[in-house]
C-alpha cells in the first residue's frame, strides 16, 4: 500500500519476509497469486474491523465515524498507485476489490442510512440507495488523477474532506448536533 504494487518484485518481497523466493514460491504460484491472497486477507480482516466497529456503535452517525476513523488510519500511508496497479496488472485482484466495494461497502453504507433516517440523524428526504452508490463510487472520482493529481493532494486528505462533505449533506438537525462532537469534525486537515 506503500510503494504500489507494480515496484514490489518477489525479491523485494522474499527479502522483507526473511525468506528466500524458493521459500515464498512454496506459498504462492507467481506474483498475481501472491496479490490475490494479500487482498483478500486484507479485505478479510477489513471486513472484520468494519463488523466490529458497527456494532460498538451508538448510533449510524457514530458508526460512520469510526468507520472513517479506521479507514484513515490506514489510508495515511496509502499509495493511490496501489488501486492503479491492481487496475491496469492484476486484473483479478481488481476484480476481488470491486467486488467488495459495490457488495459488501455499498449494502453497510445502505444499512447505516436507512438506520439513520430511522434514528433521525440522517435527513429522511433522501434516497439511501442512491446516496450508498454516490459513495461507493467517490473513491473513483478521488483516484482521478486530472481532478486530483497524487503530486498535490494526498489520498488521505481528499478522502477526509470528501467525508465531511457527504455527512453534513445527509445529516439532519439532530444528526448535525452529533456531528459535531466529533473529532474529525473540528480539525482542519
Amino acid at each position: 500500500m506503500r510503494s504500489g504494487v507494480k515496484s514490489m518484485t518477489m525479491d523485494d518481497i522474499a527479502r522483507e519476509l526473511g525468506m528466500s523466493k524458493k521459500t515464498l514460491y512454496q506459498y504462492v504460484n507467481n506474483k498475481a497469486d501472491l496479490v490475490c491472497k494479500v487482498l483478500r486477507k486484507y479485505l478479510h480482516d477489513e471486513r472484520q474491523q468494519v463488523e466490529n466497529i458497527l456494532l460498538q456503535s451508538d448510533n449510524s452517525i457514530d458508526g460512520m465515524i469510526k468507520m472513517i476513523e479506521y479507514l484513515l488510519n490506514i489510508l495515511h500511508d496509502f499509495n493511490p498507485a496501489s488501486l492503479n496497479d491492481l487496475q491496469k496488472y492484476y486484473p483479478e485482484a481488481w476484480k476481488m476489490f470491486n467486488d467488495y466495494r459495490y457488495q459488501y461497502v455499498f449494502t453497510r453504507i445502505l444499512e447505516n442510512l436507512e438506520n439513520g433516517v430511522r434514528q433521525g440523524v440522517y435527513r429522511d428526504d433522501m434516497n439511501p440507495e442512491i446516496i450508498a452508490r454516490i459513495y461507493v463510487r467517490a473513491v473513483d472520482m478521488i483516484l482521478d488523477q486530472q481532478m486530483f493529481p497524487f503530486k498535490k493532494y494526498s489520498f488521505y486528505s481528499l478522502y477526509k474532506e470528501f467525508i465531511k462533505y457527504h455527512l453534513r449533506g445527509i445529516v439532519s438537525a439532530k444528526g448535525l448536533r452529533i456531528l459535531e462532537k466529533h473529532a474529525l469534525f473540528k480539525s482542519k486537515i
